[in-house]
């Protein structure tokens, strides 16, 4: 493994294109080598919301909730690079009024629509997913099929 700051930086750059997003504990970058993914970077915020995203995929990623949100391809070992799929901005009139009880945070840059490919039950070209999963009332509710009236809000 390279000590040289250098090095890392360069890998880095290979794998990170532009900012796209900034969150309380995470960078998101595009991608220059996969770009159907989003690069989540989590430095030292102790918040862990890579590792939550990623251990919720895992839970849902066989399930008939994964519609509702982006899948994770890979983690660092440390939690602190997450590698998700890359979602477009929904239009307007993709909000459903109704969402499921184990999702918060209804500000609409949390969503985004990405193909049916990797969600069992799914059909059709684009759902409306969830991107922005690190916090979520999954542990609470539970993997339910109630839904709730959304409030989405624009930040």
């Amino acid at each position: 493994m390279s000590d040289n700051s250098a090095t890392w930086r360069q890998s880095f750059d290979l794998l990170c294109d532009g900012l796209i997003g900034r969150g309380m504990s995470r960078n998101v970058f595009s991608s220059k080598l996969l770009p159907d993914c989003v690069v989540k970077v989590e430095e030292g915020s102790g918040q862990f919301q890579n590792v939550v995203e990623w251990e919720t995929w895992q839970r849902v990623k066989d399930t008939e909730h994964s519609r509702w949100f982006a899948a994770c391809r890979w983690i660092s070992p440390n939690g602190t690079i997450l590698i998700m799929e890359r979602t477009r901005p929904p239009a307007p009139q993709e909000f459903p009024e109704k969402m499921p009880v184990f999702l918060c945070d209804f500000k609409r840059t949390n969503y985004g629509m990405a193909k049916s490919t990797d969600r069992k039950g799914a059909s059709g070209a684009d759902w409306l997913v969830c991107h922005d999963y690190g916090t979520h009332l999954m542990f609470e509710n539970g993997m339910t099929k109630r839904l709730k009236k959304a409030e989405w809000w624009d930040a």
